[in-house]
């Protein structure tokens, strides 16, 4: 992965482990500012810098953002995030009276993609504006507007923190953002001015793509702050061996305190989630009592793979100043961090010195000392006298570093270069440093310089090294030398001037060249390598010398550090070479292009790191040719070879190889080569010519390095064409190339013959597109148009006969079926009758307890069971204390009112919330209806007061409020009676009428649509032909029915379409209808068989001989699938087999309603000669009209039972609430009827009557069917119609369900105006006699309910809302005291919680 640096969770169990030393603590003295180098000066407190090699320097102060060149003397660009022309802070937001770190307005500056081949680099910044804006621009030009932005991505604090880096990955081939910051700080006075959105308040890390339009779009991952943990100051983000770090320390932002030790946290640098891979502490305090808690700088040093962090002490009022033993200096190796992230620590001392602006500070200016005690006075560590010379030099900077290990001491010395002291060429390249030829002047390795001017050992260095003694003779003497040399032994002037390469992998290198002169006159040369990191010392002897002026070395594999190197002749001094670098392995980031032609030739890029110490590039597949590649510190080029031998597509892997190892840096697809089918030659100008070669479409990056173009004219000359663009369309790819400053362009596109194209390796001829086939086609188009016109008319023709004889035989069909259907429906309408019976026995009332939970809680059977708990022997002394207080303090009218209007004020309060809190109270207040009663008049009138100033009309219409709902709960407690007396007996009659009327023809019962119903949408109209078939029905006896009145022999009809199941409903419901009592067993605890002689037979719904239609749905088995006649005798008899409950059938079974692949085919052989008739749904519509008659008279006896006066009187619930609409209406001076009428509709029919009608199970205890759901509906709309004042406009195509009624609608409406007259002038009912009613219901009531679990909820619901409702009541006038009772009930109910009594 390709990654660029800076900026930016959590803390360890345990701290990370020390360096094999402990640390490396090293103690420098504050150096001299260098008065005399150029310093930039910033408006406004400096904020963030960042350093590109190609763009200089960034440097982020207040609200602007400037551009300057290395020397800092030049300001190349700035962007002003404000205003022009101001750099003053975006935001309103001041730092804190004391500095905090990181109190600055920008927040990050992160360069990336530099270098990447045809991508120009980018700049992502971040402020603290707009919620902490980012944004991504170009590195070149600030001020080009932003490509990318997005907000909530640094901090927006001035003294909050922010730490980020930028990675590319390359699964995705996107670059991506992680961000540490510290988005939430304590301060109300800041909070409310910089509020991020709630996903951000715990975020502490994020893992954000860059290369959406929105920074803010796509969060790929985040990581957050642990609960309760306090704001965390993030100081640094870098990237290390395939992580993101973190380094960072809790800090206190109100009191100004670091809280905790400082850590480094640790994540993945991944693309699809963000992975936390642990935390390691920080701990530099050794040698300070209180240690130090404060990270103030940090730093990755990746030559040598360690990380150096400045740390501090508290400092403040009550603390010691910063001095040289508040700060210290701590180096980690990341190996050690990443490899014991948890258990390991160390620490380190030294100096801290800190500056606002940006200035190039020399390390020591040694130059002002003109004595030796002048020297030494200055206490500066950079800084020596020599005696020798009387006079200071600075071209090493010793320090003695002391490690202590209990009662071991061990003393190392670290010597450093300071190169911009060296002021000439042989010195300052033969101490590891860089001669930069243009400015002439020594600079550090790593500092700007043009490449051409950039000089490393480029001269020779003198080395004196002493001739070798020759031996001596017997006699003591010494052999003489040639009279040629020297008489007395001088010596012998080697000289060494490079060594190449300069950087080598860790694994070593066979081959390294040193050059230089006379190295044949030495018999013993050794290079010696000194790391920089270690006190370990390699001593290489030469591999070989290969002439005078070259030799070879074979260097071994060690870690990652930079080496110095001396070359020893004949053991002399060692002269030096200067530094060799051993860098990690290469690595490759992208292949680009991944795809290219087999022939090859293509430019292809490696991007990545540690290009330069590669010896070459092997791939998998055997090539033609040499591979020759052109590699640098972070990429590689080269032309993808031929294959050998190649067929069809082929994924080629691409591997580097160091030294004898192989590295898999990725793959090359291979495919076959590009198809060009043609080009055209056109001219606009006569100066210019376009060509347009056309080629398939393919996967190519092709870019104008790896093509060339010549076109071919008149007498075989040839033009070379200039490439310009590549355009894709769906069907073929054009390149467009340009010939310009020529003359006759028209003459040349006439003339031209061909063109030839160069694509890498590929050579082609393109010929020109043919205009004659064009001209061919145009003509046989038309010819080939007319003969398929011809063939087409006489297919159509031939196929409309056939379609249209069809069309006859089946419009016959439908026509006869239409005319029986109709004659049958008006035969049906004026013969058949339902035999109603006027009783049906007892009715199956539900007791009054499930009567009121059932209409309390319609959707939350749930709270059904836990208000069922038999209160009748319960003490009411047995009441605990707190719900005891809480029932005192409900009863309190207007704290209740306070709160219940309070509750609807939370946005969050729900409309199931408001129905369930009604439904509690109701409960709670049973046995005081008249105090209910007065809540219920005090909510409606506030109820009026907020509809009165929008539409009157619309009041109580929804439930949408405490009150409506508490209305519907107070009349079916006051009109249980009613209900239950007068109207319960015909409700039920229309019920089991209706039941009744459905089961006499066809049910289907997978969808349980029926052939009669009310409503069109249950209406059956698929249905085939039936017929009834009457049977004799034995009952065995069992011991749950022994009874010896007990008819056990019955007659029973059922219909031959009927299925197995639905005959035993029908003989169960006979058996009932029969005996006055059920059977005693369940439907699937029975089983019925056929008996014929002393053969019988077991009927099921499904069994072997069941019908498998081709679709593979099984089709249940009926009474005519087992061929049963009239007469047939069917035993009942008990199942001795598990049995299972109701059969619900799925998708794979059908019944009446066939799939439609069979909907016109023979289905069951011989059994049914024919095929379906054709169906039409309006053919049907008849049997709605047919159903409506059969349950007619029923149906206005239930309404008028509900809309009548027994003996003349309302019932009181009904009366006293018409009596207060009319009095509220009055006071309110509406003088329109039409209000009141909808008010009392919407109170009493919508409100109640609707909701009974509807669900009978609410009051019977009888199963609802979704079939008898559907028809209720249609009579409930019929109900609601009779009390609507709107006169009804019905046409033709007005639904059925509104058509079935209409005729009826205006009846019913005279008879609702007269009950709503009669009700009025009846005698107002005084106080105590509405008293005494609700008193009577109240005691009637008693101990039906457990009103504890009521009071429990209603408590839940104020202590969610507590500081709400509490506000609300210290805000009102009168209700001091109930704020205290509330205050003492919740201490009761804390107090109960502690204790685990609830």
């Amino acid at each position: 992965m390709e990654v660029s640096r800076r900026k930016a969770p959590p803390r360890p169990p345990r701290p990370a482990g020390l360096l094999p030393l402990l640390a490396y603590l090293l103690a420098l003295a504050a150096p001299g500012r260098g008065a005399d180098e150029p310093v930039w000066r910033s408006e406004q407190a400096i904020g963030a810098i960042a350093v590109s090699r190609e763009d200089g320097v960034f440097v982020a102060s207040g609200s602007c953002l400037d551009q300057l060149d290395y020397s800092l003397e030049h300001r190349l660009s700035r962007l002003y995030r404000d205003q022009a022309g101001n750099c003053s802070e975006p935001v309103p937001l001041t730092p804190p009276a004391r500095p905090r770190p990181g109190s600055s307005f920008s927040k990050l500056l992160l360069p990336y993609r530099e270098g990447a081949a045809g991508l120009e680099g980018l700049l992502l910044t971040g402020w603290t504006f707009d919620r902490g804006a980012c944004e991504v621009r170009p590195l070149g030009n600030l001020s080009r507007s932003s490509l990318r932005n997005g907000t909530e991505v640094v901090s927006c604090h001035p003294q909050g923190s922010t730490a980020g880096v930028v990675y590319y990955a390359n699964d995705t081939q996107s670059w991506y953002l992680a961000v540490a910051a510290t988005y939430v700080l304590p301060e109300s006075e800041t909070a409310s001015r910089c509020n991020p959105a709630a996903s951000d308040r715990e975020t502490a890390i994020a893992l954000k793509d860059t290369g959406k339009r929105s920074l803010a779009t796509k969060e790929t991952g985040r990581l957050k702050l642990r609960d309760g943990g306090g704001s965390l100051h993030f100081v640094d983000a870098f990237l290390w061996n395939g992580s993101v770090y973190f380094p960072y320390y809790p800090y206190n932002y109100s009191r100004g305190a670091a809280t905790g030790w400082p850590s480094m946290a640790r994540i993945a640098k991944s693309s699809e989630m963000l992975l936390f891979q642990g935390q390691a502490a920080l701990h530099c305090g050794h040698g300070h009592p209180d240690g130090r808690r404060l990270l103030l700088s940090s730093s990755l040093v990746e030559a040598l793979d360690v990380w150096a962090g400045v740390f501090s002490a508290a400092t403040g009022e009550d603390q010691e100043k910063r001095s040289p033993t508040t700060t210290a200096l701590c180096l980690f190796r990341m190996s050690e961090i990443q490899a014991r992230t948890k258990i390991c620590r160390w620490d380190f001392e030294i100096d801290n010195n800190e500056n606002n602006c940006v200035r190039r500070i020399r390390v020591a200016n040694c130059g002002k000392h003109k004595s030796c005690w002048e020297c030494l006075a200055a206490t500066d560590p950079h800084c020596g006298w020599c005696h020798s010379l009387q006079r200071y030099f600075l071209n090493v900077l010793v320090v003695n570093v002391t490690f202590s290990f209990g009662s071991w001491r061990v003393s190392k010395r670290f010597n450093f270069t300071n190169c911009s002291s060296l002021r000439e060429y042989p010195g300052c390249i033969g101490t590891g440093c860089a001669w930069c030829k243009s400015e002439r002047k020594c600079i550090h390795p790593f500092t700007a310089c043009d490449p051409s001017d950039y000089k490393r050992n480029e001269d020779h260095f003198p080395v004196a090294s002493p001739k070798r003694t020759p031996p001596k003779t017997a006699g003591g003497r010494r052999f003489k030398e040639n009279m040629s040399n020297r008489t007395t032994w001088g010596l012998q002037v080697f000289s060494v001037k490079s060594i190449e390469p300069q950087k080598i992998s860790t694994l070593g290198k066979s081959n390294v060249i040193v050059t230089g002169a006379n190295f044949t006159q030495a018999s013993n040369i050794t290079m010696i390598l000194k790391g920089t990191s270690t006190c370990d010392e390699d001593v290489i002897q030469v591999s070989h010398v290969l002439n005078d002026t070259h030799m070879q070395f074979s260097l071994p594999s060690s870690r990652k550090e930079m080496k110095d190197v001396c070359i020893q002749f004949d053991g002399g001094n060692c002269a030096s070479v200067g530094p060799l670098s051993y860098i990690a392995l290469p690595h490759c980031s992208l292949i680009y292009p991944a795809t290219t032609w087999i022939s090859g030739g293509q430019n292809i890029t490696i991007m990545g790191r540690n290009f330069d110490v590669i010896d070459n590039l092997i791939f998998s597949h055997e090539v033609k040719g040499n591979v020759s590649e052109y590699c640098m510190a972070n990429y590689c080029r080269f032309l993808a070879p031929n294959l050998k031998s190649s067929k069809g597509p082929t994924n080629v892997t691409v591997k580097l190889r160091v030294q004898e190892t192989a590295l898999d840096c990725g793959s090359l697809q291979y495919l076959d080569d590009p198809r060009f089918t043609g080009y055209r030659a056109e001219s606009e100008v006569d100066t210019e010519l376009e060509v347009k070669i056309q080629k398939e479409n393919d996967n190519f990056n092709i870019s104008k390095e790896d093509i060339e173009i010549t076109l071919f004219y008149g007498n075989n000359k040839s033009l070379n064409c200039s490439f310009e663009n590549i355009t894709r369309n769906q069907d073929l790819t054009t390149i467009f190339c340009k010939i310009k400053h020529i003359t006759a362009a028209n003459s040349i596109a006439t003339s031209s013959k061909k063109v030839h194209v160069k694509l890498g390796n590929l050579k082609l001829s393109v010929e020109r597109e043919s205009v004659l086939s064009t001209w061919y086609f145009l003509i046989g188009l038309p010819i080939l148009l007319v003969f398929v016109i011809f063939v087409a008319v006489g297919v159509t023709r031939h196929k409309s006969k056939e379609l249209s004889r069809k069309q006859s035989q089946q419009l016959e069909l439908l026509e006869s079926e239409l005319r029986k259907e109709i004659r049958d429906g008006f035969a049906e309408l004026q013969m058949d009758k339902l035999d109603v019976v006027d009783s049906f026995g007892t009715v199956p009332f539900l007791d009054y307890k499930h009567f009121a939970l059932r209409t309390f809680f319609p959707e939350s059977g749930g709270f059904t069971h836990i208000f069922t708990e038999d209160m009748h022997n319960r003490d009411a002394s047995d009441k605990n204390e707190s719900l005891t207080a809480l029932d005192a303090l409900i009863c309190n009218k207007s704290f209740l009112v306070t709160v219940i209007h309070t509750l609807e004020k939370q946005k969050n309060f729900s409309v199931k919330d408001r129905c369930l809190f009604a439904s509690f109270l109701t409960i709670a207040l049973q046995t005081k209806l008249v105090y209910l009663t007065s809540i219920l008049e005090v909510l409606t009138r506030d109820l009026m007061e907020q509809c009165s100033n929008m539409q009157p009309k619309l009041m109580l219409r929804r439930t949408e409020s405490v009150v409506e709902k508490l209305l519907t709960n107070w009349m079916s407690v006051c009109l249980s009676g009613f209900l239950r007396e007068t109207v319960g007996e015909p409700f039920y009659l229309l019920v089991t009428t209706l039941n009744q009327k459905i089961n006499k023809g066809p049910v289907d019962v997978i969808t349980c649509k029926a052939l009669y119903t009310l409503n069109e949408d249950w209406l059956l109209w698929q249905v085939p032909e039936f017929s009834t078939v009457a049977l004799t029905v034995t009952f065995e006896k069992i011991p749950e029915n022994e009874s010896a009145d007990v008819c056990r022999n019955i007659s029973v009809n059922v219909l031959d379409c009927d299925t197995i199941g639905q005959a035993k409903e029908k003989i169960f419901q006979a058996f009932l209808s029969k005996n006055g009592s059920p059977y005693g067993l369940q439907l699937n605890e029975i089983g019925l068989e056929l008996q014929v002689g002393t053969r019988h037979k077991e009927l099921l719904d499904i069994d072997s001989s069941s019908v498998i239609l081709e679709d593979g749905i099984t089709k249940l088995n009926t009474i005519g699938h087992y061929e049963i006649s009239n007469g047939s005798t069917i035993k009942v008899f008990k199942k001795i087999a598990n049995f299972t409950s109701d059969v619900e059938y799925s998708e794979d079974h059908c019944h009446l309603i066939l799939p439609d692949s069979e909907a016109f085919q023979d289905v069951q052989g011989k059994r049914h000669r024919g095929k379906h008739k054709f169906k039409v749904k309006e053919m049907y519509l008849t049997k709605l009209l047919s159903t409506k008659v059969a349950i007619h008279s029923v149906l206005e006896k239930l309404f008028r039972s509900i809309w009548s006066l027994p003996n003349s009187r309302a019932p009181f619930a009904i009366k006293y609430f018409f009596d207060f609409l009319d009095a509220q209406a009055e006071n309110k001076k509406i003088t329109d009827p039409d209000v009141v009428h909808i008010w009392k509709t919407n109170s009493l029919p919508l409100r109640f009557w609707v909701n009974i009608l509807k669900n009978p199970q609410f009051v019977f205890d009888i199963k609802k069917t979704p079939h008898i759901d559907g028809c209720l509906s249609v009579i409930a709309q019929a109900f609601m119609d009779a009390f609507s004042l709107t006169e009804q406009q019905l046409g033709k195509e007005a639904p059925t369900n509104k058509l079935l009624y209409a005729k009826d609608i205006p009846t019913y409406k005279e008879e609702v105006k007269s009950y709503y007259k009669a009700i009025r002038d009846l005698p107002p009912l005084s106080s105590s006699e509405m008293e005494e009613f609700l008193t009577q219901e109240s005691k009637k009531h008693e101990n039906e309910f457990n009103e504890e679990v009521a009071l429990t909820e209603i408590y839940k619901y104020i202590i969610k809302y507590f500081d709400e409702i509490l506000n609300k009541l210290e805000r009102e006038r009168g209700l001091e005291e109930a704020q205290k009772q509330l205050l003492h009930v919740k201490v009761l109910f804390d107090e109960k919680k502690k204790c685990k009594w609830m």
